[in-house]
């Protein structure tokens, strides 16, 4: 990430964001700076309305962040130049982002840090397998992810021995999701993604 480059800031924000709190493409595109709270290290994000929520109630996830981390100091700083109430913005216009553009932001993003043929929801998918290999609860990822059941969040994870309270093993085997999505995270934060 370039510091001071507003899409290279907008861009990492985006795809930070979305991994951690598992925002699909149509969430990210409709947050409002007013949807994000970041008190004591502690990172509320509403989702408004979600594809899953016919009724419209709205639901929160919660993340650690502390203020100092990558994740609060960009939402520091862009809520400092915000010029809309809308988190993800056209740089040139100020309107909100569509969804399709989340979209080939993301995608973008993750070819830049080596992750070929990636797709915005991609990092849903990598971000609950990264959760589960952290010993994470199964209803705890779900609700993070806002799943309405047990069985919509089963088909984005991976079967791995840790899951099932098994210690990591070594294997010669390509790395499980939640490895690629560990070394997503660090590409993002420490490397010149952008």
């Amino acid at each position: 990430m370039s510091i001071g480059d507003r899409k290279s800031e907008r861009d990492c924000f985006l795809t930070l964001l979305s991994f951690k709190v598992m925002l699909r493409a149509s969430e990210a595109a409709e947050l409002r700076w007013s949807d994000l709270s970041l008190e004591n290290g502690l990172l509320e994000v509403r989702i408004r309305r979600a594809k899953n929520d016919q009724e419209g109630l709205g639901r929160s996830s919660f993340i650690d962040c502390a203020e100092s981390s990558t994740l609060g100091l960009l939402i520091q700083r862009l809520r400092l130049q915000a010029r809309s109430e809308f988190v993800f913005t056209n740089l040139n216009n100020s309107m909100k982002l569509t969804s399709s553009a989340v979209s080939k932001i993301t995608r973008e993003a993750m070819e830049k840090a080596g992750i070929q043929d990636a797709r915005h929801h991609d990092l849903r998918r990598s971000s609950a397998n990264a959760l589960q290999g952290q010993g994470m609860d199964i209803d705890q990822i779900r609700r993070r992810g806002r799943w309405k059941s047990q069985k919509g969040l089963a088909r984005y994870l991976v079967d791995r021995p840790e899951a099932q309270g098994l210690k990591s093993v070594e294997r010669a085997e390509p790395e499980s999701e939640a490895g690629e999505a560990e070394e997503f995270s660090s590409a993002l934060i420490d490397h010149d993604y952008l």
